[in-house]
């Protein structure tokens, strides 16, 4: 299992590569580009949207450029943040933690969180979905991706830097299961293959859910 030091370390360490690798991804992923321009669409009247394990920024920056600007990316990593903040600095930037979000309850119009929940256990997935519920409005929407299957993968490199740390897959069915015990009613739930050509060989999926 990862623990919260174990991810901090990590991302701390490749932020810098990662964004340089990821900041235009989004350029080669069409399914991503059309659910998170609908997503922005649906939501840019609805409150503060959080798009949490941001990262670089990449996504949070795509949802703001098409009308969501009422946005905040969150980050486990200080560094990941450092890096969203100067490559968008018109955007609002912090760190965080999924698990123990620090917003309170009803605060958030919408969330997101694509492939933030990569390194969790399913039941650190439960309480995810359980702290994403509890600081969504009633009706809120939340928009999540990981990758689909049964393994664990580890990692002990990345960007040529040692790392210590374990990717987790999910069964779509495990995944509506949780969410309907946490409070959230699944709108949406799709799956792709992988960009052969620029995306790590997994599947893909794309939930979308409704805070009850």
């Amino acid at each position: 299992m990862n623990s919260p030091e174990k991810i901090l370390e990590c991302y701390n360490l490749v932020a810098g590569d990662y964004a340089v690798e990821r900041w235009d991804e989004l350029s080669g992923k069409h399914v991503d580009r059309l659910l998170l321009k609908e997503f922005a669409r649906a939501n840019k009247e609805e409150g503060l949207c959080a798009d949490f394990g941001c990262g670089p920024g990449q996504t949070t920056r795509f949802l703001h450029d098409n009308g969501l600007e009422n946005i905040v990316g969150i980050d486990l990593a200080p560094a990941m943040v450092e890096v969203a903040r100067k490559l968008s600095p018109q955007i609002r930037f912090e760190t965080g933690d999924l698990l123990h979000i620090g917003f309170p309850p009803g605060h958030l119009g919408s969330a997101l969180a694509f492939y933030a929940i990569v390194h969790f256990s399913l039941e650190e997935v439960r309480q995810c979905f359980g702290e994403i519920n509890r600081v969504l409005k009633a009706g809120g929407d939340f928009l999540f991706s990981y990758h689909v299957g049964e393994e664990v993968r580890h990692f002990d490199k990345a960007h040529d830097k040692e790392i210590d740390i374990d990717l987790y897959f999910f069964k779509t069915d495990d995944i509506v299961q949780l969410l309907q015990k946490t409070g959230f009613r699944v709108i949406d739930a799709i799956e792709r293959r992988p960009n052969e050509n620029m995306e790590y060989p997994t599947r893909r999926a794309y939930v979308w859910a409704e805070k009850k």
